[in-house]
């Protein structure tokens, strides 16, 4: 029996309860992007059905627990995995470089996205939404490597994820 979709709620489960707990930056709405963290995780390793499933569930969670307008995180993360599919090869085929890679970009994007999107008022101007921005490239580096890890993980536990074989140097 597989169990991708068990594997993936938990995942799910796990990084909006992360997300949700950790707290943000300071005087800033924020946050750890874990959920988009397992949205690319399975964009990159995934077949795009199940990607665009997570990606719904991930950006309804971040929308509902980051008080955003509905659909602001879903069609970000939608438009993310369309965009991600074509580039898995450059991407490492979703290995630990190519997620984390990629959340840390979107890790950035994502903010840009939500502060316009929202029109979410932060204090402190111009300055300080450019330091908070900058703060988020190691934070999505961090949920790109949580994300990755757990994601294969649950995977290999579960059946769903075979081991690579042993790669030939030459």
């Amino acid at each position: 029996m597989k169990l991708d979709l068990p594997v993936m709620l938990v995942l799910l489960v796990l990084a909006a309860v992360a997300q949700n707990l950790l707290p943000g930056m300071p005087g800033s709405p924020l946050k750890i992007p874990f959920l988009s963290g397992v949205a690319v995780y399975y964009a990159l390793n995934r077949p795009l059905v199940m990607a665009l499933v997570t990606a719904t569930w991930a950006g309804w969670l971040t929308d509902c627990g980051g008080g955003l307008p509905a659909l602001c995180t879903i069609t970000f993360l939608w438009l993310l995995v369309l965009l991600l599919r074509p580039l898995r090869r450059l991407l490492l085929d979703g290995s630990l470089a190519g997620v984390v890679a990629a959340v840390t970009v979107v890790a950035l994007l994502q903010a840009l996205w939500q502060l316009s999107w929202a029109r979410l008022a932060v204090s402190g101007g111009g300055w300080r939404i450019a330091g908070d921005l900058v703060l988020l490239l190691p934070a999505g580096a961090v949920a790109g490597a949580t994300a990755y890890g757990a994601g294969l993980g649950l995977n290999r536990m579960a059946g769903t994820e075979k081991l690579r074989g042993k790669v030939e140097r030459l």
